[in-house]
């Protein structure tokens, strides 16, 4: 159904769209969901994503189209407990709160603190960034990180949301994912990041096919240009992919030879944590 033109949306989404899209994200039903939470959260979102620069009342309320004084409300709520701040020059930026619940989340993390050790003796190997996410709804997230030694390394920050169909991380916990989950993804549009994107169901159905049977994924610059990344599935002990590990470079140290044998050590590390998770197959061994 196409977007009513009048509307004010946010990377296409209109106050509806950004309600379904929670919805789908957290796999709740429209029953279940308090909007005034997912306008909360929508909000929450929002300044994350400018972080940097942080963002005016005006500029909130244009780009979740609510009104001014209930976008105040919701600000000043958020203000007090601490999720959000208004600094001097009248921008509203996340919350030190934010930063505690992050860290209490990847502290407790036992999928983060099981992967460390293998992170660090990849990163050791290969001399390049490597990521640790986890899935959410149709997308992943970034769980830890371990730099490149390069002076020349990708930016990236842990609690990036990146699209599942384009980068190596998703697509290597798409390839293994049930077809609940696979089709979450499939039914929805396709997004371009770059060029390289792919936006079509039948070629994804074969990229993913191609990930099941050597058991790594590469994002050939699809999410971002000048970046190319492998990536392996984690398994828990009923064989579910509940995280994914990747080596990330700058296209000029990762070409498609460096990109298919870096897959099987990347396999291999991905390998050592889903067994601390209780996996035992290695069926999709490269």
């Amino acid at each position: 159904m196409p977007l009513d033109s009048n509307r004010k949306s946010i990377g296409g989404l209109t106050e509806n769209h950004q309600e379904n899209k929670i919805n789908v994200q957290y796999g709740l039903t429209r029953a279940s969901v308090s909007t005034t939470v997912a306008k909360a959260i929508s909000i929450l979102d929002i300044l994350a994503f400018k972080a940097d620069a942080g963002v005016s009342l005006s500029e909130l309320c244009s780009l979740i189209d609510i009104p001014k004084s209930s976008t105040h409300r919701y600000l000043v709520t958020l203000q007090e407990l601490g999720l959000a701040e208004r600094k001097s020059n009248d921008r509203y930026y996340l919350g030190t709160k934010v930063i505690e619940l992050a860290g209490a989340y990847l502290l407790k993390s036992d999928l983060r603190n099981d992967s460390q050790a293998a992170l660090d003796e990849l990163a050791e190997m290969t001399g390049e960034t490597v990521h640790l996410a986890v899935p959410s709804g149709t997308e992943v997230v970034y769980i830890a990180k371990v730099e490149s030694k390069h002076a020349l390394s990708m930016f990236s920050h842990i609690g990036a949301r990146l699209p599942m169909h384009c980068t190596a991380l998703g697509k290597a916990i798409l390839a293994f994912s049930d077809s609940y989950e696979l089709h979450a993804v499939l039914s929805k549009p396709l997004i371009t990041r770059t060029p390289n994107s792919i936006t079509s169901i039948n070629a994804l159905e074969n990229e993913l096919t191609l990930i099941r049977s050597r058991g790594y994924a590469i994002d050939n610059e699809e999410n971002e240009l000048g970046i190319r990344c492998v990536g392996a599935p984690i398994f828990d002990y009923t064989t579910k992919p509940i995280g994914a590990i990747s080596v990330s470079a700058p296209r000029d140290r990762m070409d498609q030879e460096r990109c298919n044998s870096l897959g099987p050590l990347v396999y291999l590390a991905a390998q050592k944590v889903s067994r601390r998770k209780g996996y035992t197959g290695l069926k999709y061994a490269p």
